[in-house]
């Protein structure tokens, strides 16, 4: 390898380091976005947006930070939509008691084929994370992944969530944070208009997603108005984890 070579791979290396840290954070106001899909092109376009590869190493991240907390017991995912993740923890976990929960009877649909193709034992149920449609003390574990932004009312379903938590119990909510780095709008940008199916893009998404999300400043304002207060928020590059302990 020519020393020319070399330099250039140092320069490529700096550059890229200089996109991802360098560039300041964003400074928008949040946009709402929709929270659920009630569209089956919409469904099927979203399934397929998260077989595309930087989404299957968000999954892997979070499912490296869900074996961190060794879960054990009942497993509820929240927002579960085509049941990519959910399946991937039946695969990780096979010792959990899995339920999935979406609000749209759309995405289910595709959970459900999802869970078949892969004979996987998941319970799949609709419903709304401000009014779970559990009993108290229902899971041992519940984990929400790129949900949060769509709740519209998230203090009301962050007490959801802990009422249904058993004691000891932990819940592990991971989203996007709106403030994250300039680079990162860009390569969603460029997702939405280049490379995801039409249907999404005719609602904004991803883009919409990290628009409609939250800073970490933010959700401990939420936090402020209610009545938990054994939780952790653990902001990344682009996106960020809340955890709460019962």
């Amino acid at each position: 390898m020519s020393l020319l070579y070399i330099i250039l791979i140092i320069i490529g290396i700096i550059i890229f380091f200089i996109l991802i840290f360098g560039l300041p954070r964003k400074k928008s106001s949040r946009k709402p976005n929709i929270e659920g899909i009630d569209s089956s092109e919409v469904a099927k376009a979203f399934e397929k947006m998260t077989n595309l590869l930087p989404f299957k190493i968000l999954h892997k991240k979070i499912l490296g930070h869900i074996n961190k907390l060794n879960p054990s017991g009942r497993l509820l995912d929240i927002g579960c939509g085509s049941g990519n993740l959910i399946v991937q923890i039946a695969e990780k976990f096979p010792h959990l008691d899995l339920v999935g929960l979406d609000i749209s009877a759309e995405i289910l649909k595709r959970a459900k084929m999802r869970a078949n193709e892969k004979q996987k034992e998941i319970e799949l149920k609709e419903g709304s994370v401000e009014k779970l449609p559990f009993s108290d003390e229902y899971a041992d574990f519940i984990v929400s992944t790129l949900s949060l932004h769509h709740w519209n009312n998230p203090q009301n379903a962050f007490q959801e969530i802990y009422r249904v938590l058993k004691k000891d119990g932990v819940g592990l909510i991971f989203d996007f944070r709106r403030d994250s780095r300039k680079f990162f709008y860009g390569f969603l940008t460029f997702i939405t208009k280049v490379v995801v199916p039409s249907p999404l893009r005719g609602v904004n998404e991803p883009l919409g997603s990290i628009q409609s999300s939250y800073t970490p400043i933010e959700v401990k304002e939420l936090f402020s108005k209610i009545s938990i207060h054994n939780y952790e928020i653990c902001p990344t590059l682009a996106w960020m984890y809340i955890q709460i302990k019962k």
